[in-house]
């Protein structure tokens, strides 16, 4: 039994009329009564009341064209999902990232129109730290990695720069500093530091550390955090202090303040990664809708570079 078969059926029970069943499937008669009794011997019952002044469904018929619609319906949808892939317009989009990547505007921004013009594409995001992103994505069990500017190897993957934030330091509310005119890295050499393990992002973590010392500041480490979201909550309950981006830090708590240090001027730079040689429609896709929505203009892309003046930068996240 093949699907013209049913497409034959469903027509015939809908006209009850072979005659007009054969003009609407522009198709002579004879052969299609011949496909119809083919179809009935196939299935070992008879379709159709035969004789009478109007042809009839039997009650097999009537059981059958419910399942043999159903059964073309599926086979048009199941075509449509395979073009549809084939065009990279549906599927599922895996993203590793990280919190200060993520959760700057102009990122969310890109992920939240493309999911409005493309509504059958999901994107699913999972927190990891960078140097396991580069892992998952070797491994295919991310697409799309969000991670440090330039910590990825360019012999074995994309990238494109998502955004740059001036680093700043974040405090707890209350803090002495927080409410400092103009505050200096010297300013900071004694206070109790919440840092990341090297090994989360090896590359970002050397060149943080030569700014700083280039700066002569080296943090007062007395605790480190396996995530950035876990820093926040740990400063924001008075554990120390650490650095931050003034838009990441902003999505995640109300108890901490955000102030840029005078004298370093540190851009955190983020990157959207993927594997080269990534045949995924779906993928490239994005990539393609992503590359054109950075080649126009980002808002508060000029407030990242261009820091407030010194009394208007202490920033309280409430």
């Amino acid at each position: 039994m093949e699907l013209r078969h049913l497409r034959y059926f469903v027509a015939v029970a809908e006209e009850l009329s072979f005659s007009r069943a054969a003009e609407r499937l522009h198709k002579a008669q004879p052969p299609l009564s011949r496909q119809i009794q083919n179809l009935e011997q196939s299935i070992g019952a008879a379709l159709f009341v035969r004789g009478g002044k109007r042809l009839e469904l039997t009650s097999a018929g009537q059981a059958f064209l419910r399942e043999a619609r159903l059964t073309l319906q599926q086979s048009e949808r199941a075509i449509l999902c395979a073009r549809l892939a084939a065009a990279g317009t549906t599927g599922t989009i895996q993203v590793g990232y990280m919190a200060l990547g993520l959760y700057a505007d102009s990122v969310q921004g890109i992920f939240r129109k493309f999911e409005a013009q493309y509504p059958t594409i999901q994107t699913s995001f999972t927190l990891m730290p960078p140097a396991a992103q580069l892992d998952a994505l070797q491994a295919k069990q991310i697409d799309l990695g969000i991670i440090h500017a330039d910590s990825a190897p360019k012999e074995h993957f994309c990238s494109e720069r998502i955004s740059d934030e001036a680093l700043e330091f974040m405090f707890p509310m209350g803090h002495p500093l927080a409410t400092k005119r103009e505050l200096r890295l010297r300013d900071l050499a004694d206070e109790p530091f919440v840092m990341f393990p090297r090994a989360i992002s090896p590359v970002f973590y050397d060149r943080l550390f030569k700014a700083w010392e280039e700066a002569g500041f080296r943090p007062r480490i007395v605790r480190e955090s396996d995530s950035f979201p876990t820093t926040v909550v740990v400063v924001a309950n008075g554990g120390g202090i650490s650095f931050a981006g003034r838009n990441s830090g902003a999505q995640l708590s109300a108890n901490v303040v955000i102030r840029r240090a005078v004298d370093f001027g540190y851009q955190i730079g983020t990157d959207l990664v993927w594997r080269k040689r990534d045949n995924s429609a779906t993928l490239s896709l994005f990539v393609g809708y992503f590359e054109q929505a950075r080649s126009r203009p980002q808002r508060g892309v000029e407030r990242a570079e261009n820091p407030a003046s010194p009394d208007q930068e202490a920033t309280g996240l409430q």
